[in-house]
């Protein structure tokens, strides 16, 4: 039996950014309820924004950034800075003491990144993050992460590959950590022979992370099937997100490519429920 509910676009947070690593034995995987599920939510929120934002800024700030999605943009309400030597450049991103994002969240502190100038030998650079402060949605956030930013010079294509190791804690003491691992690769081409390719382009989202948090709930999240992005659709158009709540496996599935706000949600029992995002 099917049955309709209403989803906050939260959820879009956890389909592209809460990409989840996982090694662990199940054996280890709590068999109770998880009791931590909107943490969670704000943990891959906050991934997504943080990832974000420095692939945005990378793509501002380098002097490889014709070749990256126009679309990218800095947040307007953070102040960079950037000083360069011996062509490895260093940007602060400060976001004050109240920054509000894109997603209408809020953030405070700063983030320092290094990357070199130019692309290496395999059209490569690998930018180094760290958070200093980091204050999202009143849960403080530490931690370090490193992309690798590639150019594929016969296709176009551009790729992210990211790996970030976070820690968060919120003011009843609850702490979580969170490791992902997730690559974005961004598509570029032509509809007809009057669009510049630059303006046509779709994304895939692959990878897997893993939370877990004080309390022993445990959270792993892995994309079995990829997340597609155009960019004249703001859902994701196809793509399958396989998530496991300490014991709990449910699926989410956002259809066949067509444009529109209904992905479809399976539990541990298959049982369906229609999502609209």
């Amino acid at each position: 039996m099917k049955k309709r509910i209403f989803v906050f676009t939260g959820m879009l947070c956890l389909a592209c950014s809460f990409l989840l690593s996982c090694n662990n034995d199940d054996n280890d995987t709590p068999t109770r309820a998880v009791t931590t599920s909107k943490q969670h939510k704000d943990i891959a929120s906050a991934n997504k924004e943080i990832n974000s934002i420095v692939e945005n800024v990378f793509g501002t700030e380098s002097s490889v950034r014709s070749k990256i999605n126009s679309k990218l943009k800095s947040p307007e309400c953070a102040t960079i800075t950037s000083e360069i030597i011996d062509d490895i450049k260093t940007v602060i991103i400060d976001f004050g003491d109240r920054c509000e994002l894109s997603n209408g969240e809020v953030i405070s502190g700063s983030i320092r990144m290094t990357f070199s100038l130019q692309l290496d030998t395999e059209s490569k650079i690998e930018i180094k993050s760290t958070l200093d402060k980091i204050v999202y949605k009143d849960i403080t956030v530490n931690g370090n992460a490193t992309t690798i930013f590639s150019f594929q010079n016969d296709t176009g294509n551009t790729k992210f590959t990211t790996k970030s190791d976070f820690s968060f804690v919120w003011k009843d003491t609850l702490t979580a950590t969170s490791k992902t691992n997730f690559i974005t690769e961004s598509f570029s081409g032509h509809t007809n022979p009057d669009t510049p390719a630059s303006l046509v382009f779709y994304t895939l989202v692959t990878g897997n992370s893993i939370a877990e948090f004080s309390n022993g709930d445990k959270y792993t999240v892995e994309i079995t099937t990829p997340l597609r992005n155009e960019n004249s659709c703001e859902y994701i158009v196809s793509g399958v997100i396989t998530t496991k709540e300490n014991s709990a496996t449910t699926t989410l599935n956002y259809g066949d490519g067509e444009c529109d706000n209904i992905a479809t949600q399976t539990d541990a029992d298959g049982n369906e429920t229609t999502i609209e995002l």
